[in-house]
């Protein structure tokens, strides 16, 4: 069977910079309580911004938005 080329998502609209920093928390293995404490934010201000960063990235779990992340090279781990 011939290999099919890997579909890349293209982000239409640009994560902001607390967005962007959410999702490098996650990717870090980090929980919404803990990301909340390390930003100085609610738990509920974390849940808002991932719900953003699942909407820009087409993603509907945290693990899908971290590959999603790593495939547009918005984090590195």
């Amino acid at each position: 069977m011939a290999d099919r080329p890997r579909e890349i998502p293209v982000l239409v609209e640009r994560l902001t910079p607390r967005e962007h920093e959410v999702l490098v928390l996650v990717a870090d293995g980090r929980r919404n309580k803990d990301i909340a404490r390390e930003l100085g934010i609610t738990d509920h201000t974390v849940k808002f911004h991932l719900a953003a960063v699942f909407g820009k990235l087409g993603a509907s779990s945290r693990t899908e938005a971290v590959r999603r992340g790593l495939q547009l090279g918005l984090i590195h781990i």
